[in-house]
């Protein structure tokens, strides 16, 4: 019996080339919404356990059948997105490497995690939107043990997309914020994803920044 995953269209999108090899996997998670609480206000629900239990068991199965396929001799990036972002977002020691933030990070005051499950399963990148303004991508750097020494080694992006309805705010206080959406392009030939953003009202693409290079992700300077 497979247990019922918590929120709404929740899905793993894999990308194959025309003969069916796997390029890419795109997961899409449901971020929830407000909620009462006597912690923060606004509040928001976290990532429950349903849906990191379902992603770590998607990425692990979709990993397995990969390992089979003796001719998969391209690289494999996965990117996932959600709505509201996670606290991770709004760490302190999040290093922003293009982009601003202009507003504070509204996420869940609950921090069930979920980064930790992206991180092993393989994800490069992460994408939210929810705080307009906010257009940035950061590392936050983890800890890991190498020859018997712990190194920070980057292990996620994590990637606002900036405000681009013409429905929601594009203003912080007082100043005023061009619309804008951000583009991911990848290669599985050379395992390499870049990211930029087009602007309202500017013909160039802004702040290019590569992410992922030989399928690892690098510590882009900002």
């Amino acid at each position: 019996e497979i247990e019922a995953v918590t929120g709404v269209q929740t899905c793993a999108l894999p990308i194959s080339a025309p003969s069916q090899l796997s390029l890419s996997t795109l997961y899409f998670l449901d971020s929830h919404g407000q909620i009462p609480s006597k912690i923060r206000n606004p509040d928001y629900d976290p990532i429950q356990q349903s849906q990191i239990d379902w992603f770590t068991n998607t990425s692990q199965a979709l990993r397995t059948v990969r390992e089979e396929d003796d001719n998969d001799d391209r690289f494999h990036l996965s990117l996932a997105f959600l709505h509201i972002s996670l606290p991770e977002f709004g760490d302190r020691h999040l290093s922003i490497r293009n982009g601003h933030r202009r507003e504070p990070t509204e996420g869940p005051s609950i921090n069930s995690h979920f980064y930790d499950a992206l991180v092993n399963g393989g994800i490069s990148a992460l994408g939210c939107g929810h705080d307009h303004v906010n257009d940035f991508c950061a590392l936050l750097p983890q800890q890991t043990l190498q020859n018997g020494d712990k190194t920070p080694q980057p292990s996620l992006w994590l990637c606002y997309g900036g405000g681009s309805g013409f429905g929601g705010y594009c203003s912080y206080g007082s100043k005023r914020f061009h619309r804008r959406m951000r583009v991911w392009e990848l290669n599985t030939s050379t395992g390499s994803l870049k990211t930029w953003k087009r602007v309202e009202y500017a013909m160039d693409a802004v702040d290019e920044l590569v992410l992922v290079e030989s399928g690892a992700v690098v510590d882009a300077p900002g």
